[in-house]
Order: C-alpha cells, then structure tokens, then sequence
C-alpha cells in the first residue's frame, strides 16, 4: 500500500488555492448534503475546566471527493505564548478502501476554508455592490476574508477594529501591501459597524468575553460573516436582523448551546439551501442579513483533497 502524503502548512501555502475555486467547488458537495448523500456528523468538543484550550474532531464523508476527519484544537491564549491560535489536522482517506491518503496540516486550511464558506455566503446574502469592508479582529481569518472578498466584490475601503493595537498596525500594513484600498482605523467597533457593507467579526473566544456588538448599528442592506460564531454580538440585539443563516442547519442545531448569541439566533436556512434554491438568497437591498457557521468538515474535506491535487501535479513531487 501507498503511504499517506503529509502535506505541511507551508507546502498547503505554497499551492495558492484560490478562495473563490474553493467556494465554487463547495457548492456539488453542498447539493449532496442536501440529497442526503454527505455523511457529516455534528463536530464534537472537549473543553478542559480551568482552561480556555478546546479540542474538537470534525468528520466527514463526501462521495466522489474522500473520506476524514480534522483535529483542530488550540487556546485563545496562545498568542501570548508566541503561537498560533489554531493548531489543526486533516487525515483523508479512500472513500471504498478506507486506505488513508493524506495528512495534511490545516491551520493554512482551514482559513482558506472557512473564508470560502463567507464567500460562497456571500454570493447569494451580501448586496453585489459592496464596497466597504469591516473586521472586528484583525488576525490570520481575516487575511482570508479579506482575500477572497476582495477578488469578488468592488471594495474600495477597509476600517478596522481589534483590541490589539499590534494586530491592527499589521493588518493595515498587510492590506497596504497587497491591495490598492483606503483603510480606516477605528477606536470603536461600532464606527466599523456603521461604515460597513459588508462585516466579518473573528474575535477569538476567551472565558471572560461578552458581547459587545450592537445589531442596531448595522446600516440597511449589511451583510455580517460571524467567523467567531457570533461570540462578539450583543444577543440582545441580534434580532435587528431581518434573516440569519448557517452552514449546516443540522449540526447548528446540535450546536446552538455553545453562545447566547448562537441559541438567539432563530436560521431561516443554510448553505444547502441556498445552493439547491430551496432558500432564497437577498430579498431585498435593505435587509440585514447574518451568517452565523460553525464551519463544516464537508468543507475541509473538498479544500484537502483540491490542494492535494495541486501537490501531486506539481512536478517532481
């Protein structure tokens, strides 16, 4: 038998997937989820008492792509450590044999992943003339969002909050590097709400957060990515939303415990939906939509084995 590839981060990196290749091919497997034929348990958690560290196993299983099960585990608290927030694994394996195919690290992964979710979001909920972008959190997701946003819409500005100054100075130098857009540093998150057409909030979870997101702020029209699972809204206000949306609505439903502004939110739908047309996309110009997601192994499952591809069309792998 072969042996399984291991793939590191930096080799994922260096395949340049592209975020909106990623979303496209999301949307087959998310009309098998519909059909019944994507096998996904609901993401399962350890969360230690006394610690902000999580540990959560997400398996899979799409026809015709592979078989697996991402490890992703880390602490808020770990860039005081010097260390990324996330560490993550995705073993794949054949779907017939069960022979394992390839590990791949997927901390690259699953940013890559889970700003396509936004995206694929996105298509169908933001208003297609969007011009402004606002991130609450200025990390690692937001690069990705940024991206694939970016390469889709007509953005012309970016304003910005985080709680770490550090973390703003280098996103506003990354986005001055790489882009030709405007950037508005705020001194509070709601100048980035109401200045926003589109908002993507990636606050890291800790045990003392509370949220402090107001929905009323939101001006008519805003689309709202909720990276942080909706950790960093106010849940008193979440109903100002006209329409929230998930990726899953099974797994959210297993999962709607896990915040008060997730249990508060009430999904008229999720991305199955919305990609079999059984969910209407935007209504209207003026609605106020969320997009609250967990995020799917279906997902990871679909980027793993595309960036695998790519490395074995590489010559001389």
């Amino acid at each position: 038998m072969t042996a399984p590839v291991y793939l590191t981060d930096d080799e994922v990196r260096r395949t340049t997937l592209p975020i909106g290749e990623l979303a496209d091919a999301l949307v087959p497997a998310f009309r098998k989820r519909s059909e019944g034929v994507v096998m996904m348990p609901a993401k399962t958690g350890m969360h230690p008492s006394g610690s902000d560290a999580y540990f959560h196993s997400m398996p899979a299983l799409v026809p015709g792509v592979a078989a697996g099960v991402k490890w992703v585990a880390g602490s808020p608290s770990n860039s005081s450590r010097g260390l990324a927030h996330i560490h993550a694994h995705l073993i794949l394996s054949n779907v017939e044999t069960g022979a394992p195919i390839a590990v791949v690290e997927a901390g690259y992964l699953t940013g890559l992943r889970t700003a396509a979710l936004s995206l694929l979001a996105a298509r169908s909920l933001a208003r297609p003339e969007a011009k402004r972008l606002g991130f609450i959190g200025c990390g690692f997701q937001a690069r990705t969002h940024l991206q694939a946003f970016a390469e889709e819409f007509p953005v012309r500005q970016v304003a910005l909050y985080g709680p770490r100054r550090q973390s703003v100075t280098a996103f506003e130098e990354h986005v001055a590097d790489c882009y030709d857009l405007e950037t508005v540093a705020c001194s509070h998150p709601g100048e980035v709400l109401a200045a926003s057409d589109i908002v993507v909030t990636t606050v890291p979870a800790h045990r003392d957060l509370e949220g402090f997101l107001d929905a009323r702020v939101l001006p008519e029209g805003a689309f709202v990515s909720m990276v942080d699972l909706g950790r960093s809204w106010d849940a008193t206000t979440v109903g100002k939303f006209d329409r929230c949306l998930t990726d899953d609505l099974e797994q959210s439903a297993a999962l709607a415990h896990n915040n008060a502004a997730f249990s508060a939110m009430s999904f008229s739908g999720d991305l199955s939906g919305l990609q079999t047309g059984d969910v209407e996309g935007r209504r209207s110009a003026s609605e106020r939509i969320a997009f609250l997601f967990p995020g799917v192994a279906l997902a990871d499952i679909v980027a793993g084995q595309m960036v695998l591809e790519r490395v074995r069309a590489t010559p001389g792998r």
